[in-house]
């Protein structure tokens, strides 16, 4: 089997560092960055919608009190 051959050993060695480095320098400049801009994009969109959320409980809030209230002022 050549990949327990002794004579070819020194070939593969290298044939693995070399696709490794590679590998390393392509996760380094492309796919790392590309996991960065995804994590800003869900972060500010997960900003957004917690304001949105909060907006809409403040205004939740204050038509159950304006309904209760007018309520209270048509039974007087």
């Amino acid at each position: 089997m050549p990949q327990f051959d002794l004579l070819t050993l020194g070939a593969q060695v290298f044939g693995l560092l070399l696709s490794l480095s590679l590998f390393y320098y392509y996760t380094i400049s492309v796919t790392i960055p590309y996991f960065i801009e995804i994590k800003k994009f869900r972060t500010k969109k997960l900003t957004k919608n917690s304001e949105l959320v909060t907006n809409i409980n403040k205004d939740l809030n204050y038509t159950l009190w304006l309904i209760n209230y007018s309520y209270k002022n048509f039974l007087k």
